[in-house]
């Protein structure tokens, strides 16, 4: 079986959340050869699913220094590293996320978290906003802007983003919460 068919194989079972032995295809991979980003990522974003933060970030860094236009790689390692508190380094790995992907609703919705954990509503708000005008059924962003706005005092906003959350996504507990 050659690399990248073993690679979508660990993707595969990756995503059927056998990360075992997804993780096993990746480690023969990289034994194989020790520069393959992409398994180096793939065990990262395993690390990071069984809370080896710490881990995640190492691996993600490592497949970043060999090819760092990757945008999944810089957003996988922003997650990492705000799950560490590390908020400042995490908004600078969404930032870059974006610059290689402008269209990254995901990474602008993370960014707006983490520069909320930082208290810089503004911003946060203007993140949360560009991850739905990107993609307006991104159910989280309306939630987490409602999240913002609510941080604000801004009441009233911030029910009508709960209640677009909802109307997007009917059992979205937070929003309701």
């Amino acid at each position: 079986m050659d690399v990248d068919a073993k690679l979508q194989q660990a993707v595969s079972l990756y995503q059927a959340n056998q990360l075992l032995q997804a993780e096993q295809i990746c480690q023969q991979i990289l034994r194989d050869n020790s520069q393959h980003a992409d398994a180096l990522h793939l065990l990262g974003v395993i690390a990071h699913q069984v809370g080896d933060y710490r881990i995640a970030t190492s691996l993600i860094a490592q497949a970043i220094e060999i090819d760092s236009n990757q945008s999944s790689f810089f957003y996988n390692v922003g997650n990492a590293l705000r799950e560490q508190g590390r908020l400042e380094e995490s908004v600078g790995a969404y930032r870059q996320a974006i610059e290689h992907q402008p269209k990254f609703a995901g990474a602008h919705n993370n960014l707006g978290i983490a520069l909320q954990e930082q208290g810089r509503l503004e911003e946060s708000i203007g993140a949360y906003q560009k991850a739905i005008e990107i993609q307006p059924d991104h159910a989280d962003a309306y939630n987490n802007v409602g999240n913002a706005l609510r941080e604000q005092g801004r009441l009233e906003e911030s029910i009508d983003a709960y209640q677009k959350a909802i109307e997007i996504q009917p059992d979205h507990a937070d929003a309701y919460n």
